[in-house]
Formats: C-alpha cells, sequence, structure tokens
C-alpha cells in the first residue's frame, strides 16, 4: 500500500500542475481576445456609424444594431438584421456586439458627440425628422 501512495501523490501533482497551466492559457488566451477587440472595435464602430449616416437598408440596419448597443432594452437586436446586411458589415456588427460585452465604457463614447449621434439615430428610427 505504501509503494502506491507516491504514485498516486504523484499523479494527483501532475493532474494540478496540467489543470494550472490549462488555465493560465485560457487566461492569457482570454487576454489576447481582449486586446484584439480594443484594436480592433473602434474601426468596426466606424465603420457601422459610416453606414448608419446613410439612407439606404444597409444604413436602417446597421443604426438598430448600433442602437441595441446603445440601449438594448429600448432598441431589442433582431438577429435578422445580421443576415439581410453585406458580410464587412456582419463582421463589424459581431465585433461591436463582442466589444460591447467587454469593454468599460459605453460604445458612444468613443465616438465624438456619440451620446448627440445615437440620439439622432433614435430619432431617424421612430420616424421623426432630422
Amino acid at each position: 500500500m505504501q509503494t502506491r501512495m507516491p504514485n498516486l501523490s504523484q499523479r494527483l501533482s501532475e493532474r494540478n500542475r496540467e489543470a494550472l497551466e490549462a488555465m493560465l492559457a485560457q487566461e492569457a488566451a482570454t487576454e489576447q481576445r481582449l486586446e484584439d477587440l480594443e484594436q480592433r472595435g473602434p474601426f468596426a464602430l466606424q465603420r457601422l456609424v459610416e453606414v448608419a449616416n446613410g439612407h439606404t437598408g444597409q444604413s436602417h440596419h446597421c443604426r438598430r444594431i448600433l442602437l441595441a448597443v446603445y440601449n438594448g432594452s429600448e432598441w431589442p437586436l433582431d438577429l435578422t438584421r445580421l443576415r439581410v446586411i453585406d458580410r464587412d458589415l456582419q463582421r463589424a456588427a459581431f465585433t461591436v456586439i463582442e466589444w460591447s460585452a467587454y469593454t468599460g465604457r459605453e460604445l458612444h463614447e468613443y465616438l465624438d458627440d456619440g451620446d448627440k449621434l445615437m440620439r439622432r439615430f433614435w430619432l431617424i428610427e421612430t420616424g421623426g425628422k432630422e
């Protein structure tokens, strides 16, 4: 019985080490993902804003996506909107949505007069005049 005890202890120690290494690797991957989002997020946000400022169907959907990120309780995101926009806009939307979940600031704060811009989009989407 004593001869099996060191082997058991070694196996448990090895498993603990492996679990710790896996956890550290996952944390490093998450940190890298967040850094990547911080780099890509502003460009993706700006891309959606550019299109949202237009007067096309794509603009309408981009405004609604941005409003969902701005105030999701008032502007729930209809996932169908993601299907009808161009692929580059889809990627931008997914980036902005993910970025909004992790960043410490509201995304409109990254834009010049972002709150005013979101209120303008709100007005457009509720049928008010620009």
